[in-house]
Parts: structure tokens; sequence; C-alpha cells
């Protein structure tokens, strides 16, 4: 019998440094000096902030580019003690000497307490994102149409769900044409830009009956009506999905509870095959079929492999998890500098068969063949960070 694992698994290969914002001249160093400011200033402009609440994200702001990574002085919020832990380590260190993804995640956080969300006052449970997430919806809804006549096609149905990881919030606004452009095109996604393509290793779990599958979601708008749509198409076959979503809003677009709710209801209500998607969805919601979690691990900067022990147990039952979009994959990875070549299966070592959808807009990559990732650099010199070619990646469970 193999061993049954009750903790997530190390990766067998000494980690690498972490990415950081004072790489000087490079995406991770952009993202931290121009675009984090960039969203707190959007999130004043997006919300009828009181004048303490815009002082605070404005003060934000300039602390990314001129402060030190400072405690979350919270203690009233229920992630308050988890916070005080993750940034014992980085205490005092400027915003790029500290790792990319705690930055990111430390910054998210940092921005719902000084807007309010996890305070009882008036904006408490308050999306600051949410503007931006309606628009995409708004934006999503005739691709929620076309998904809704394609649920028998579990193939289409995942090349959907993966090209509509390319719209993503926290680098393109809603409402801005490339937005329009890329939901536009989540059904044109050419297998030519595929760096990975691991389909086939994954259809047979999806397209059989009974299937237990866990998503863990990204994106709001067109993702997850794509997403939505691959968990209708496994609901139709007799099986069970759990949609893992974020506890507080992060990263702009990423699915939230309320969010499902908004989705769900939205294309309930639209005249065409969305509505389908949705009534399949709602039935599961009533039947137990369909469960949603909202664990906090998926907003903190913890890498997979310090996955909790009740979430692992959580995800114990499932055939298949998957991993989608940009930001969850960095996790699976630790967003560590992996050269592009190194096998997947040495860093993500799963308890369950899993699949990582996930159109590359991080320098963060494992398990690119090395033509591939010469050819490909050669074609498009920005193609881990342009959100213009996918990764279809499977991972068998460890035993």
């Amino acid at each position: 019998m193999p061993p049954t694992y009750t903790k997530m698994l190390n990766p067998t290969l000494p980690l690498p440094d972490h990415l950081r914002g004072n790489e000087s001249g490079t995406f991770t160093e952009d993202s931290v000096v121009r675009r984090l400011p960039e969203i707190a200033h959007k999130t004043i402009t997006d919300n009828g902030l009181e004048s303490h609440h815009r002082e605070r994200v404005e003060q934000l702001a300039a602390d990314v580019n001129n402060g030190v990574i400072l405690r979350v002085d919270e203690p009233e919020a229920g992630d308050f003690a988890d916070w005080q832990g993750y940034v014992d380590e980085y205490e005092g260190l400027s915003w790029i000497d500290a790792p990319w993804f705690f930055a990111e995640t430390y910054f998210y956080r940092r921005l719902l307490s000084a807007t309010g969300y996890s305070l009882p006052a008036s904006r408490s449970r308050v999306d600051p994102f949410e503007l931006q997430k309606k628009t995409a919806l708004d934006g999503a809804l005739s691709l929620a149409g076309e998904l809704g006549n394609s649920r028998n096609d579990i193939r289409a149905l995942i090349a959907a769900s993966l090209w509509a990881n390319r719209v993503d919030l926290s680098l393109w606004r809603a409402g801005e044409g490339d937005i329009e452009a890329r939901t536009a095109a989540v059904l044109g996604g050419s297998t030519e830009r595929l760096l990975v393509d691991d389909t086939d290793r994954a259809l047979g779990i999806l397209e059989s009956e009974g299937a237990d599958i866990h998503i863990v979601l990204d994106n709001s708008g067109a993702e997850l009506v794509a997403d939505l749509a691959v968990t209708a198409s496994v609901l139709d076959r007799g099986g069970k999905v759990t949609l893992h979503a974020k506890p507080h809003p992060t990263f702009v677009s990423d699915v939230t509870l309320p969010d499902l709710d908004a989705t769900i209801l939205r294309l309930a209500a639209e005249p065409t095959a969305a509505a389908a998607i949705a009534h399949t969805v709602a039935r599961a919601r009533t039947n137990g079929a369909l469960q949603e979690k909202a664990h906090p691990f998926w907003v903190s900067p913890l890498p997979f492999w310090e996955c909790p022990d009740d979430l692992v147990a959580e995800m114990a039952s499932a055939d298949l998890v998957v991993i989608k979009g940009d930001a969850n994959y960095r996790r699976l990875l630790g967003d560590l500098h992996w050269e592009p070549t190194t096998p997947f299966p040495e860093i993500v070592r799963p308890l369950q068969p899993l699949l990582a959808l996930r159109t590359p807009k991080s320098p963060v990559a494992a398990g690119i063949a090395a033509h591939v990732v010469e050819r490909t650099t050669v074609t498009d010199p920005e193609w881990l960070t342009d959100g213009e070619w996918g990764m279809i990646q499977f991972a068998d469970e460890v035993n």
C-alpha cells in the first residue's frame, strides 16, 4: 500500500531565492513601485471614501515606495494573529526588499484595513474592487451564453477556463479596450500558444461519472464564468464540485463568496444558455453536490507546500484539484527563482492529482521544455509576463 500523507510535501530540490522588487529593471520592481500605488489610487477613485479612509489609502500608496513593512494594526480582525506571524520575518524591511509575493498579499491586506473593510463601521465588508468586478461581469455575459451551449465539451471548457485567465484586473482595468479584447478572445485561444498542454491527462478524470473536483478560483468576470461552465459540466455528469474562493477581496479581481453569489444570480437572469449554467449550479447548491469554501490560506503569503492541515484534509476527497490563475500558480511554486525547465513534479508534489491552468503574468514558471523556452523567448521576449501564452500542467498525486 502507498503511504497516506496528511501534510503537504516540500519540493525535492533546494529552494532558490524569492522574487523581490529590488531586482532593478524587472517586472517585479515595476509591480511594486508603480502598480501597487496605482491600485491604491484607483481604489480612491472608485469608492466614495470618507476623508480618514482616503488619507489612509493615500498614506499606504506613499509607504510602498518610501516606507517599510509594518504590522497590521487591526486586533479586532479575525486574521490579526496570522498576520502578526507573517510580518515577523520582514518587519522593518523596505517593500522592495521583502519577497514579492509577501509584499503583494500584504499590500491587499493593508488596503482592506485602510478602507475599513474588517471593522464594524460604514464600510464593513464593502469590497473596494466591486465596481471593476461588476464591469468585468457585464463584459462576460455574451461569453457565458456561448459557454452554456458548450457544456458537454469539457476540452473546450477547459480551454476557455485557461484563456479567460488573461482577463486580470490587477494588471488591466475593467472597461479598458485591452480587457474587452481579452474577454472576446477567450474562445479563440490558440493551441500554438500553449507552452505546456497536459489536457489529456486530466480529461479522463473530468469526464468520468461522479468525479469529485475541487477548483481553486482566481478572477471574477470572464474567468469565473468559464469556471462555472466547467463546474456545471462536471455536475451534469453526476459529479461533485468544491469551489475555493478568497475569504476577502485581494488582487483586485479575485473571487470571493459574494462574487460567486452575484455572478450566479446575474447568469440566471440572462435570456441565453448562460441561465442553464446558473440553474445547474443553483440546484447543486441545494442538493449538496456543490460546496463553496473560503480558507484564509488562499490570501496568505505562504507557499503551497505550507498548506495547513485542515485544508489538506478538506481537499483529501478530491479526484482532481484544479488550480486557477497566475497568483495561485505563484503560490504553487513558492514565487521563487526556478528555472522554467525545472521539472514541475519536483516542486509541486500534491496529495491528489492536480491541474494548473494559467496564462503567465509573472516571471515564475516550471515544467516547460527547453526548446519551448528558447523558441518562445525569440518569438516574444515578454512571454512570461504579458498574459499571451497558456500553461495546462498536470501533476500526479505523490504515492
